[in-house]
């Protein structure tokens, strides 16, 4: 027997007292709860070093979170309080010493290492629960352990030499296939470290449960209807709709629950479009409301609430806090004053049966009614029944004027007072004196850049942001229905965030707004408007294709930086464009004409899905791109220098 082995004893857990030798100094009390989980299951696997002190103690010099894990299962009444601890006892000067070596060469458990011992507690028979109680984790942490511990051994041994990180091996979890893991791992860099790259490749073709469709018919409904979601155990935020077009179909369903409503209210069709539908066979022209004046209920309620509103601001800009609930209050108010005066809009009923109303769904998921379109076919009914009902009320204006006549002085002796008697003028008169200033006003304005910046910003921001027009002008900015990367909505949200909350200021603010702020709510609301997603064949097509090729060059666009070829991307093109997509690859460029003609005969007889492996194998990182994608160079960028020419003579 050793004299190490004789300096073991067995000492009650009371007599055991912390050191203030122990050279650990932070992290004393982390995770005792799981360490005395697993004293509890397994017993104690090390022996504790001690120092014996007065009154019959002992100081514990290594051992510190051991001793706390103990005395912690005494207080559960887990273990008696006079349990006996195995203790390693040493000298006083042996103390500071042992605790040195022991926390100096302490090396932490691999989350690999933690992920694997896990996965074999699991196959040995126990579950997840089982392993949960033993450690002293939480039920999630073994879930994510076991998730991990089914990544393809490819992903697990690149995590293990530090070719992909903690976080990038998470995402890979997002499914199960390991020719889909492995296919993504292979087509990015090394190391892998960015998660959401790496969950964009895997769902490439799914649509996130934060877009506008889903948010529209809810994760709920969906699933309902047989749906599939694919959710991130490692983010609540990543959350994927697996089966678009059953969500697209559930938002059309919904959707064509409103459409008797419109038709209640006289409108001619109603049509949904979620975005597959660029506006073709529409009119340029559209229908706007007329406006009735407000009752006299009406006006002393939007009074009302007006000074409600106004007090209520004074009261938020002396003393608001950001959580304030006084600021849901004034959304009420607000959209009480809204809802009012939208009530006082007036719809010509024998226009809009030759009319319509297309209903889409905004950015936030709500329904958004577009109202007074007209289709292409219907444009020269509705401008005759539009310019008869001008001429019947032009006739009926002058009949007034006749009448008016006999009161002509009267009339005199009032024309100073303002606008009431300027509306007493015929309807032709005041046509033509507001043509004249129509006409000094566009003059002016073509002479004047900032102003006519300002009136072209404040119009397309009323439209994108209130869904209304500024009246009497004919810019419009109209946001596509698309989804965006996150960085332009992100974009998108913070400029807009500092536009007015009421439609009526837009044109007054954009006017005090110095040009780069109008240049940069400009860049914006165009950018909003785009949309060039196309098919191909119809004459529409394309053209959208033509202007997105020229928009690509004026831009530089290189779609590398947005867009990678991966396992998705191949399986879905027909046998004869893969074997065309791999004699162009890297791997055949350089070879000889014979060997060309071996690797492709050998694999025209795989199967299309092996094919589109051994294609993504093939341009692993090398960027393609389809031509679709290629931006062209504009002319005149590439020129011919004197020693390019020389070079080429010399071959």
């Amino acid at each position: 027997m050793t004299a190490e082995t004789q300096s073991i004893q067995f000492i009650p857990l009371n007599q055991l007292i912390p050191s203030p030798r122990n050279v650990r100094r932070k992290d004393r009390k982390a995770d005792i709860d799981s360490l005395a989980a697993s004293i509890s299951a397994r017993g104690l696997l090390q022996n504790l070093c001690v120092v014996p002190s007065a009154d019959c103690k002992y100081e514990v010099d290594a051992g510190g979170r051991r001793l706390a894990a103990l005395k912690k299962l005494a207080r559960d009444k887990t273990i008696p309080k006079d349990f006996a601890v195995p203790c390693h006892v040493v000298g006083l000067e042996e103390g500071r010493e042992v605790s040195l070596i022991e926390n100096v060469h302490r090396v932490a458990m691999d989350a690999m290492d933690e992920v694997d011992a896990f996965a074999a507690l699991i196959a040995e028979g126990a579950t997840p629960d089982d392993v949960a109680r033993r450690f002293g984790v939480t039920r999630r942490h073994v879930d994510q352990r076991l998730v991990l511990a089914g990544l393809s051994p490819k992903i697990k041994a690149a995590w293990k030499r530090g070719d992909v990180s903690l976080e990038a091996a998470r995402a890979f979890c997002l499914v199960e296939d390991h020719a889909q893991q492995e296919a993504v791992f292979r087509s990015l860099g090394r190391p892998v470290t960015h998660a959401a790259s790496v969950r964009a490749r895997l769902m490439e073709g799914r649509m996130r449960a934060s877009d506008r469709v889903a948010r529209f018919v809810g994760l709920h409904a969906y699933e309902l209807a047989g749906g599939a979601v694919v959710r991130d155990l490692f983010d609540a935020d990543a959350v994927y709709v697996g089966d678009p077009a059953l969500m697209t179909q559930l938002a059309e369903q919904k959707l064509d629950g409103a459409r008797e409503t419109w038709l209640e209210q006289g409108w001619g069709w109603v049509e949904i479009n979620l975005g597959q539908r660029s506006g073709e066979g529409y009119s340029a022209t559209r229908l706007q409301p007329d406006w009735r004046e407000c009752t006299d209920a009406e006006e002393a309620e939007l009074s009302r609430l007006r000074s409600e509103l106004e007090a209520l601001d004074a009261a938020l800009d002396d003393d608001s806090v950001e959580d304030d609930p006084r600021w849901e209050t004034r959304d009420d108010l607000a959209a009480a004053i809204e809802t009012l005066r939208q009530s006082a809009r007036v719809w010509d009923a024998d226009v809009i049966a030759h009319a319509g109303v297309v209903l889409s769904i905004n950015h936030d998921g709500d329904v958004q009614a577009t109202l007074g379109v007209v289709r292409s076919s219907n444009e020269k009914t509705v401008k005759a029944i539009r310019k008869k009902k001008a001429a019947l009320a032009e006739a009926a204006e002058g009949e007034s004027s006749e009448e008016g006549m006999i009161d002509s002085e009267t009339d005199a002796a009032s024309a100073d007072e303002g606008f009431e008697s300027e509306c007493r003028l015929p309807k032709s008169v005041i046509r033509d004196l507001s043509q004249a200033r129509t006409r000094a006003i566009r003059l002016l304005l073509a002479r004047d850049r900032d102003t006519a910046l300002a009136v072209a910003v404040a119009a397309m921001l009323v439209r994108a942001v209130f869904r209304s027009d500024l009246s009497g002008i004919g810019v419009a900015a109209h946001p596509a229905h698309v989804e965006d990367i996150d960085a332009f909505a992100e974009t998108r949200s913070a400029i807009l965030a500092h536009a007015p909350e009421h439609e009526a200021d837009v044109l007054g603010w954009c006017l005090a707004q110095p040009s780069g702020t109008l240049l940069a709510l400009l860049a914006v609301l165009v950018a909003d408007s785009v949309d060039l997603v196309h098919e191909k064949g119809a004459p529409s097509d394309r053209r959208r294709n033509a202007l997105a090729d020229t928009l690509a060059e004026a831009l530089d666009l290189d779609m590398r930086e947005f867009w990678q070829a991966d396992a998705g991307y191949w399986t879905r093109l027909p046998k004869a464009e893969l074997l065309a997509a791999l004699a162009e690859s890297p791997t055949l460029v350089d070879k000889s004409q014979k060997s060309r003609d071996a690797t492709m005969a050998a694999h025209a007889k795989l199967k299309k899905d092996e094919l589109a492996v051994r294609v993504d194998e093939a341009f692993a990182g090398a960027g393609y791109l389809p031509d679709l994608l290629v931006t062209s160079v504009p002319q005149g960028v590439i020129e011919l220098t004197t020693a390019g020419a020389a070079a080429i003579a010399a071959e």
